[in-house]
């Protein structure tokens, strides 16, 4: 069966991709009285809200796993399957890793959707698994009410070239390798404020893998990663400034913005997300006063797929974002870190 032409998949559910996301800060006070999960080998767990769990295997190489599922965020079924995927395996990256196998997580509404909407769906997904150097071996599916896709992914990185939230040191930079506002850009999507020529560079934005070819010496010059996904920047750049014990300092004015994100923003296209973001972070941020308002709804704009936050040894900056460019060209430097202060981050 063909898909129908008509067919629009943001339409079929509340909301869509990462701006889905539970609360961070409710999500934490609801499974605060969890016991602490403790193992030698564990080497990175649930502790500093990083993007995948790591284990050590061996003394050579550590296992870098995670998982990641949203409901629709295009209406294109072989764009979203692969925005889907790239948004699993781009959790891998951030570790410093390379995945090499993924699980699919699939509900879908077989009563309401025509079933070539799940062909072209894993069509588009395995594309992009495949184009990360991994294999789609398995996964599990359900009849649902509302499509929801994801991925569990595994990857290995080798032993002392895993990065985490942990690592940033005064004196760094902090390099963001894709543009923002997928949220804004999909949320006008879903309500017909905006139409998917409008989303163009988001999509591909979205698409687009974390993959980071980096000679050795630049990689050691990487002190501290993450992916920024559904807490937007500020909340990911707090889980730095947290896991690491510095200030974050971020220019905003430097932050890249995608086609038409600022437009929308302009308009007041905002997500429930653009909301519980700013709830998240606002006691821990100096400065909001001093920039707009429109700036600040870039910044805490929930993002899909969205590019690695970088802190860079400081002096190796303008060198890594030469060299990531020709796969990055939205890349920019944002910002500093510094010594810790009364705030976890700063803006201006």
């Amino acid at each position: 069966m063909d898909t129908p032409a008509e067919l629009r998949l943001t339409k079929t559910v509340n909301r869509g991709g990462c701006a889905a996301k539970l609360e961070a800060g409710s999500l934490a006070t609801l499974l605060a009285g969890l016991p602490r999960q403790e193992h030698p080998d564990l080497l990175v767990g649930t502790d500093f809200l990083d993007d995948a769990a790591v284990w050590r295997i061996s003394e050579e190489r550590l296992l870098v796993q995670t998982v990641d599922f949203f409901t629709p965020i295009l209406d294109d079924p072989r764009d979203f399957g692969a925005v889907a995927a790239a948004n699993a395996l781009s959790d891998i990256f951030a570790m410093g890793g390379r995945p090499f196998s993924a699980l699919t997580v699939l509900a879908f509404p077989s009563a309401t959707l025509p079933g070539s909407v799940l062909t072209e769906l894993m069509a588009g997904a395995t594309e992009r698994i495949n184009a990360a150097g991994a294999l789609l071996v398995g996964g599990h599916s359900i009849d649902d009410d509302t499509l929801k896709l994801g991925f569990s992914v595994n990857g290995f990185v080798a032993t002392g070239q895993m990065w985490s939230n942990r690592g940033a040191r005064p004196g760094d930079r902090l390099l963001l390798t894709k543009a923002v506002g997928t949220g804004t850009l999909t949320g006008g999507l879903k309500n017909d404020e905006v139409t998917a020529a409008d989303l163009a560079e988001a999509i591909e934005s979205m698409k687009l893998l974390n993959l980071l070819d980096l000679p050795p010496d630049l990689r050691e010059a990487v002190h501290a990663a993450t992916d920024v996904t559904g807490f937007g920047l500020l909340g990911h750049s707090l889980h730095i400034a947290r896991g690491s014990n510095v200030t974050i300092e971020i220019e905003a004015g430097s932050v890249p913005l995608l086609a038409n994100a600022r437009e929308t923003l302009g308009r007041g296209i905002v997500t429930r997300a653009h909301g519980s973001n700013t709830t998240y972070v606002a006691a821990a941020v100096a400065g909001r006063e001093s920039i707009s308002e429109l700036d600040w709804l870039a910044l805490v704009d929930p993002q899909t797929s969205g590019g690695l936050l970088l802190s860079v040894a400081g002096e190796r900056a303008q060198e890594l974002l030469a060299a990531v460019r020709p796969r990055f060209p939205r890349a920019e430097l944002i910002g500093t870190v510094s010594i810790a202060g009364e705030r976890p981050i700063v803006v201006r």
